[in-house]
């Protein structure tokens, strides 16, 4: 089987900020599996080769390998080499970027409770955001599929509504329940998007290196009297999320700038 070649010809650079030598190793490592530049059954460079490439020593890039084979990424074998696992390829997170694909996202993952109290104010809550609620439940918890965890999340929801079904809300997806409420007309919902990488917290719920990319999505729902009735921000990880977006030909709309916030109206 034909040996791999690292795509980039320079060194990575690694930071003493990024967290350890070898989880920065094998996150570049990672992102080769999951980009598909290396496929499953493909066999990886030597370790003389990745030492070379990426400047650092065998013991480091045995510790990078050692983590990906404990996550099912790689097999290795004495004499022969190291591979990519046949089911290596990554299984996309698609993060909706309208109402029907965000629900359709939703589908199947399961949601484990950190903490829940009330509070009174949403932290970073804008006036442009609409009308605050007289207060909120805070609901941090831990999302994913299957054996996977996939998302860090903290969820404000309007205290009024939670009292309405607080066992499914603390136990299951909030925007599905929140849909089958008779009571509840959502009017208008809005994401935005931005790029960071993992504090402490997120590192540790997701299992990924602190200072790793994630995806870090803000979404406000807001009932049809303008009241801010759901802010949920979350942290996902940048390995497994993808949204993909329609882009629609035509003139554009006078006033009207592109950006990274999707929003549109939503029905109950």
């Amino acid at each position: 089987m034909r040996e791999l070649t690292g795509n980039d010809p320079e060194s990575p650079g690694f930071s003493d900020a990024g967290g350890t030598l070898y989880a920065q190793v094998a996150a570049v490592l990672r992102q080769r599996i999951r980009s598909g530049a290396w496929r499953p059954g493909a066999q990886l460079p030597t370790l003389e080769s990745l030492s070379a490439e990426f400047g650092v020593a065998r013991v480091t890039l045995r510790q990078a390998l050692g983590l990906l084979e404990r996550e099912g990424l790689i097999w290795r074998r004495r004499g022969r080499g190291t591979f990519v696992t046949e089911d290596a390829s990554v299984q996309w997170l698609h993060v909706g970027s309208s109402w029907e694909e965000l629900m359709h996202s939703l589908e199947g993952n399961w949601a484990r409770p950190i903490d829940s109290e009330d509070v009174a104010q949403v932290p970073g809550f804008e006036e442009r955001d609409g009308l605050p609620a007289p207060n909120y439940r805070h609901l941090r918890r831990v999302h994913g599929r299957e054996a996977r965890a996939h998302a860090l999340v903290d969820l404000y929801l309007d205290r009024r509504l939670y009292d309405m079904a607080p066992k499914r809300f603390d136990k299951e997806m909030l925007i599905p329940v929140l849909e089958e409420l008779p009571s509840v007309r959502i009017a208008d919902a809005r994401q935005t998007l931005s790029i960071g990488t993992a504090d402490h917290a997120v590192a540790a719920a997701l299992d990924i290196p602190i200072g790793a990319p994630v995806g870090l999505m803000r979404r406000v729902l807001k009932d049809d009297v303008g009241t801010v009735i759901y802010v949920g921000d979350v942290a996902y990880r940048g390995d497994v999320v993808k949204i993909e977006i329609d882009l629609e030909r035509g003139r554009q709309q006078e006033g009207t700038t592109a950006d990274v916030r999707q929003g549109g109206g939503a029905k109950s």
